[in-house]
């Protein structure tokens, strides 16, 4: 008969961790169809919240059992051109109400350069959620359980990030 602890690591190996979902605002489309953000602008940059809740995954042998509990404890952002962030929770999403250009609240980014001479003229940036991952089992005879190493889910996005010039006319 297995123990919980062996029961705790196959069920860690089959834990499956939801990807973050890639937001970011202004998401402007380029004449050509391009998603893209603009330079100097205040980027909001979020995850969906439907992947922001712990993922769990049981397993059971007899009366053996364990269980293991991954919960998001925040999120990265790699920009893909200069800088990363990290964000406490999944990011706010932009709505209009919040003003043209406000900052986000609390996960945002600044580009400071266009990607005009990247691969497509685009950036790849990187949104990471990290997990934390603990478990609890029993073999009939009492509880037990522990913790595992931190995890990452990772899901890439790819758009310009284009300069805009204002013309002013009388």
């Amino acid at each position: 008969m297995p123990t919980p602890a062996q029961l705790a690591a196959r069920a860690f190996e089959q834990l499956q961790l939801p990807l973050p979902v890639p937001r970011h605002s202004p998401d402007v489309q380029l004449p050509d169809g391009r998603d893209a953000t603009i330079v100097g602008e205040n980027t909001w940059i979020w995850t969906d919240r439907s992947v922001w809740k712990p993922a769990v995954e049981r397993v059971e042998v007899g009366p053996v059992w364990a269980e293991v509990t991954a919960t998001p404890t925040g999120m990265t952002f790699n920009s893909g051109s200069s800088g990363s962030m990290s964000c406490s929770g999944p990011g706010t999403p932009y709505d209009r109400s919040h003003g043209l250009h406000a900052a986000s609240p609390d996960c945002g980014f600044v580009y400071t350069r266009s990607s005009v001479g990247q691969v497509k003229d685009q950036i790849t940036a990187e949104w990471a959620i990290h997990w934390s991952v603990s478990w609890i089992g029993s073999d009939g005879s009492g509880s037990v359980g522990g913790d595992f190493s931190l995890m990452q889910s990772r899901a890439r996005a790819t758009f310009a990030v284009a300069e805009v010039q204002a013309l002013r006319t009388k």
